[in-house]
């Protein structure tokens, strides 16, 4: 039950925040979140719906401090994943349907030293969601094993090019 000001949410819009909180917990863990001992302590604010680590929220919002200052840089990135992601779980399995587009377009998913590990459960998150169009922009460490690891088994369309693609004239 959320703890936010009474009639403020539906029954239904209940619902739908608890789907998100869990499927954000769920993909919290899955990418090798470890800013914390206990994932349990991930959650979502009820008033702000923002990814919250014992109260400091994800974001700094009304002076408070964020949980960026708590996380190592790879670890937020990770609560960005599943942030994204679960915004569309939570959308795709509400009743009704929420009005996510269905979209997700994600530039260098695998910076700040992301590991192999991590970056291969967010593709499997991604192609597990048969309804959401997944574009990712990623060099891999410009490393063909690594792309290989983090991609097999993995269904993707890849899209490559030799080059910059934006250059000067």
């Amino acid at each position: 039950m959320l703890t936010g000001p009474k009639n403020l949410y539906t029954d239904s819009d209940e619902a739908t925040i608890g789907l998100f909180e869990k499927n954000f917990r769920a993909n919290t863990g899955s990418f090798g979140y470890t800013s914390v001992a206990n994932i349990r302590d991930v959650s979502i604010n009820d008033k702000s719906l923002t990814p919250s680590l014992s109260d400091i929220e994800l974001r700094e919002y009304r002076q408070r401090p964020d949980i960026k200052s708590e996380s190592s840089a790879s670890d937020f990135v990770r609560l960005i994943w599943a942030y994204l992601i679960a915004l569309y779980q939570a959308s795709e399995m509400s009743k009704p349907k929420g009005n996510h587009l269905g979209f997700l377009l994600l530039d260098e998913p695998g910076q700040h030293s992301m590991s192999q590990e991590s970056q291969r459960a967010l593709f499997k998150t991604l192609i597990a969601s048969p309804n959401l169009q997944s574009i990712v922009a990623a060099s891999f460490d410009e490393s063909p094993s690594i792309f290989n690891y983090v991609t097999d088994g993995v269904a993707h369309k890849l899209i490559s090019w030799e080059g910059k693609l934006i250059a000067p004239l």
